[in-house]
């Protein structure tokens, strides 16, 4: 297995096209900003070693990898930034499994599930410029659900 000497860029955007961006040091999914079009984040990615590569374990940083996505350590998950490097938590021993996701590839859409808490995957809500969270999927999804489906593109 290569070794990554940096993360790699993607940018990620919701199934209903909202774009993810950082505003006040929070993970947003939305889209015009005073008219203009929103680039969307940088979204630095790694995969954790220390896990089962077959369920394409990821790590997913901003603003160059310096703040990691963590569902917490608590009883319930929390989605939040915290200030970790993504390639200490990548070269590290550690299973950092509050930090990682499993991307579930559905052709042209990705989903991401908490690796340490199963069943509970990132999403958005279908307001615009809401913070971007987690959800359980229930079985029968009502109109309104939060959207688990993610366009995950490589930057250019």
């Amino acid at each position: 297995m290569m070794v990554l000497s940096g993360a790699l860029c993607f940018r990620m955007k919701d199934s209903a096209l909202k774009v993810l961006y950082l505003h006040n040091n929070q993970l947003l999914a939305g889209g015009l900003h005073a008219g203009k079009v929103i680039k969307g984040e940088e979204i630095s990615v790694v995969p954790n070693r220390a896990l089962d590569a077959s369920l394409s374990p990821v790590i997913l940083g901003v603003q160059g990898g310096s703040q990691c996505l963590s569902c917490g350590t608590e009883k319930e998950p929390v989605l939040k930034l915290e200030p970790v490097n993504i390639m200490e938590l990548y070269l590290g021993t550690k299973e950092s499994k509050s930090f990682t996701f499993y991307r579930r590839d559905m052709g042209l859409t990705s989903s991401f599930e908490s690796a340490a808490f199963p069943g509970w995957f990132l999403c958005t809500v279908p307001e615009a410029d809401q913070p971007v969270r987690l959800t359980q999927i229930p079985e029968d999804a009502p109109w309104d659900a939060p959207i688990t489906d993610f366009y995950f593109q490589q930057c250019d």
